[in-house]
């Protein structure tokens, strides 16, 4: 392990009192790493922040606000310990297994995926928490590369972006959003589903959520009408606001991989933007 993982461990072992815990390190994302303690009855996961993370975006006092208050509804695993300075987060270990991107094709899935989504969305957002626009975010990407002039093509997706969000009419309500639904942060049970990594949630847009979740996995139309039967609403208005914001989404993913590899020396993958959807 590097100093900042060692570091982050042993402070956690000892503001939890554990007794030489076995340390085993977690499959990670592009930007965070995460252990695995245990130690007699304690079985915990400790994540911690990559140092590019707060620059894309990623809020360390959401996460562990949000993760929390999502916890309580048991949609996630419960806090244990959270170090806002240090940018780690311990929670309980969760068994279950991560859904295949396979499994993202399965409407009997993606119906309790939906049923999850409702279940965050009817809780009342924390105050004091940045209200997450993926418009916004997006922008502030795409802004970010322009500075590079040999990527035109950046541009033309920027002025996209722009009139895009011109036309999309402000959210009927804002909702606590996870905003990064990947299969990949989901844990399932058999009997429930958790979500993880929480540092892009806050207060949002309720279709926001639903659109990464198509988005990440490219659902169809058979796809797209089991999550929103499994939401309980899929009327032609929502249904029109998911399919804009997929767009954006898009547009927020090609700008997160691309600031990430420049970040992170590559380590992210980046999507070409010709592969951007049409709503």
């Amino acid at each position: 392990m590097s100093d900042a993982p060692e570091a982050a461990v042993a402070v956690a072992v000892e503001a939890l009192g554990l007794t030489r815990p076995v340390v085993t390190a977690l499959p990670g994302g592009a930007l965070n790493r995460s252990f695995r303690l245990r130690a007699g009855a304690h079985d915990l996961v400790l994540k911690l922040a990559g140092e590019a993370a707060p620059a894309l975006g990623a809020s360390r006092r959401a996460e562990f606000v949000m993760q929390a208050l999502a916890a309580g509804a048991g949609l996630a695993p419960p806090v244990v310990l959270a170090d806002e300075a240090r940018g780690f987060i311990v929670s309980r270990h969760a068994s279950g297994a991560m859904p295949a991107a396979s499994d993202m094709q399965d409407a009997r899935l993606l119906a309790r995926i939906g049923a999850w989504i409702a279940e965050l969305h009817a809780l009342q957002p924390p105050a004091g928490l940045a209200v997450v626009d993926f418009g916004e975010r997006a922008a502030g990407y795409l802004a970010e590369l322009q500075a590079d002039a040999s990527e035109p093509s950046v541009a033309r997706m920027a002025r996209e972006l722009a009139a895009r969000r011109a036309g999309l009419p402000r959210p009927a309500r804002l909702a606590a959003c996870h905003h990064d639904l990947h299969h990949r942060n989901f844990i399932d049970d058999g009997r429930r589903l958790l979500a993880v990594d929480w540092e892009y949630a806050g207060p949002g847009d309720p279709a926001a959520d639903l659109a990464a979740c198509i988005g990440y996995h490219r659902l169809g139309d058979a796809g797209v009408d089991a999550l929103l039967g499994g939401y309980g609403e899929s009327g032609a208005e929502l249904r029109e606001r998911v399919a804009s914001l997929a767009w954006i989404f898009d547009c927020l993913w090609f700008g997160w991989n691309a600031v990430a590899a420049r970040a992170t020396s590559g380590c992210a993958a980046v999507v070409a933007p010709g592969k951007m959807r049409d709503p």
